[in-house]
């Protein structure tokens, strides 16, 4: 009989979460993470590169299907000293890879430089 090696399966997530618009956090905004396990005490825990992260579940926005739509995130313009410019921080966040991306203001769908992932704008999703 051949004994093979067992190797570790990554569980189905529970559900996947985002930071609301109220939460100040250091999970990138627009960004949806796996739910790993969701406590009694309101402590939801999210797989972030495959370290598990305890976040207050007030802070964040939770839905139990997989995002399959860029989100769209809006930052206050900022100054660019070394530019001498402002900028505004609008951007899209992959729904397959967490990248972020620049779009132009009429795109539709767009595809991911970094995991070729084409899809929809969330355009009624603003972050």
């Amino acid at each position: 009989m051949e004994l093979r090696p067992i190797t570790p399966t990554r569980l189905q997530p529970k559900g996947w979460a985002r930071v609301g618009p109220a939460g100040a956090h250091t999970l990138r905004r627009g960004a949806w993470y796996p739910v790993v396990r969701v406590s009694a005490s309101n402590i939801v825990v999210l797989d972030v590169n495959r370290h598990n992260v305890p976040v207050d579940r007030r802070l964040l926005e939770i839905r139990y299907q997989a995002p399959e739509r860029w989100t769209i995130v809006r930052c206050e313009p900022r100054l660019i000293e070394r530019i001498g410019r402002i900028f505004p921080l609008t951007y899209a966040v992959c729904p397959a890879c967490r990248h972020r991306q620049a779009f132009g203001a009429d795109a539709k769908q767009l595809n991911c430089d970094r995991c070729h992932c084409s899809a929809a704008l969330a355009w009624d999703e603003l972050s």
